[in-house]
């Protein structure tokens, strides 16, 4: 996908003012010099919506601890199977064909998951990407890392990591993530570029401009921010609520078990009906072992799922910065390029005046040193037209950049909020499943209770 945007320098506008380079003062012109013309750029052709990939198959599993102490750590199995678009066709499908076969396992630790996450993020910067689980967590600290508990929601993440990058049409199709998910190595310094600039490849730039702000917003990308915010905000608000909730039924669950040991102590004292005393204890110490089953998925699925969709969010707002960074960076060249030819301007005539004290002083202390002015003014104003040149060019590149990005974006913003629609579809869907599940077993467990009490014979 890469190759297909236009190449770029650097429009890093910084650098643009760097006038220690006398480049352009060596080649002639005069004071009738105009900046040259740009050509008009043809229309960027509408790109195809994105749609969910089915060409891999990705599961996550079989997590094993190696080593002891500080050394140790945990690798994951992972096993991918490509799917065949065309039974036709000899092998595998467009770039899937480097697969050495329809399956292929690998193990990787934490760390590659991480290279895996910074690879894809330098080469696909307008991308949406699943966000990779947290590594600096409180298990971390207490030394709980390697604990069962653990390593499942850790497994139970990175599935979930790996399958959302899998339904990306352009990562599905990205080498680096085949180079992952098959090769027995991996080089850091593997990124996909292969010698030919890519558009975003400055994408350091972002830094300069921290702080600046865009000039003329696009309302899109304003709404789909503002969205994101109230999306996040209510999904951090839900995983409160629903940790509130899991610690009360948690609470509940040592009051039902006390209450079944004290049935069970009841029945010893009340020898005549002592055996349906025992029954209904045991059956409300079962209702608590499915209860706590149903408080432990709900932890370590539907509550996982939810923090990984705030995640999620985040990393969309960080692809947001990029474009508005994109846009920033073009708008700030566009206002260097106006300076230089306002300077220029005010060179080309200096009967109009302007430039303030600091031009004044600075002609003064020329004309002390014995500085032919008419000489360094024709120097100045061929320094600034190269200028003027090297910004018109750094204007166009940006536009495209810019453009290129904004049209990537809202292909993502699209694909974002069906996967969002699709997901929670199936959440909620699961997530009601589950409690219809945990009240069936529980409607069984009460039902069972009702022909002991009623088999009670009081004697007389």
């Amino acid at each position: 996908m890469s190759d297909q945007w236009p190449n770029t320098t650097n429009t890093n506008p910084a650098s643009q003012l760097d006038d220690s380079s006398d480049a352009h003062s060596s080649t002639g012109s005069s004071s009738s010099i105009e900046p040259t013309a740009l050509p008009a750029k043809p229309p960027l052709i509408p790109l195809l919506p994105l749609k969910p990939s089915s060409l891999l198959e990705i599961s996550v599993s079989d997590p094993q601890k190696h080593g002891e102490g500080t050394s140790a750590f945990v690798n994951y199995l992972i096993t991918t199977n490509v799917t065949r678009i065309n039974p036709a066709r000899p092998l595998f499908y467009t770039s899937l064909e480097s697969f050495s076969a329809p399956q292929v396992t690998v193990r990787r630790r934490f760390q590659d998951f991480s290279w895996l996450h910074k690879a894809l993020t330098d080469e696909y910067p307008y991308v949406i990407l699943a966000a990779l689980p947290e590594k600096h967590r409180m298990e971390y600290i207490t030394g709980d890392r390697f604990s069962p508990e653990f390593l499942e929601k850790r497994k139970l993440s990175l599935d979930n990591y790996m399958k959302r990058l899998a339904k990306h049409p352009l990562i599905a199709q990205s080498q680096i993530l085949r180079r992952f998910l098959e090769s027995n190595e991996i080089v850091p310094e593997f990124i996909a570029k292969n010698g030919q600039a890519h558009v975003f490849d400055n994408l350091s730039d972002a830094l300069l401009n921290a702080f600046s702000k865009i000039k003329n917003p696009d309302s899109k990308f304003v709404e789909f921010k503002e969205h994101l915010d109230k999306f996040q905000e209510t999904l951090i608000s839900i995983e409160r609520l629903h940790a509130k909730l899991i610690k009360s039924e948690s609470e509940f669950e040592l009051d039902m078990l006390e209450f079944g040991g004290s049935m069970n102590t009841l029945g010893l004292m009340e020898t005549q009906i002592t055996g349906p005393l025992t029954d209904f204890g045991n059956i409300l110490r079962n209702l608590c072992t499915i209860l706590r089953e149903r408080i432990n998925h709900e932890d370590m699925v539907y509550l996982t799922n939810v923090q990984e969709y705030i995640g999620l969010c985040m990393s969309a707002k960080e692809t947001l910065r990029m474009r508005d960074q994109k846009q920033t960076d073009h708008e700030e060249l566009i206002v260097y390029l106006e300076n230089h030819r306002v300077e220029r301007e005010r060179v080309l005539n200096p009967q109009r005046g302007g430039g303030g004290i600091a031009s004044f002083l600075s002609n003064k202390f020329q004309e002390i040193q014995g500085v032919d002015q008419e000489r360094a003014r024709q120097q100045k104003i061929l320094k600034l037209s190269g200028k003027i040149t090297e910004l018109q060019e750094a204007v166009k590149a940006s536009d495209e950049v810019s453009k290129a990005f904004n049209h990537e974006m809202i292909r993502e913003m699209d694909f974002f909020e069906k996967m969002k629609l699709h997901d929670l579809r199936h959440d909620l869907k699961e997530y009601a499943a589950n409690q219809v599940a945990y009240y069936d077993k529980c409607m069984q467990y009460w039902d069972q209770i009702v022909p002991v009490i009623e088999n009670i014979r009081i004697e007389d």
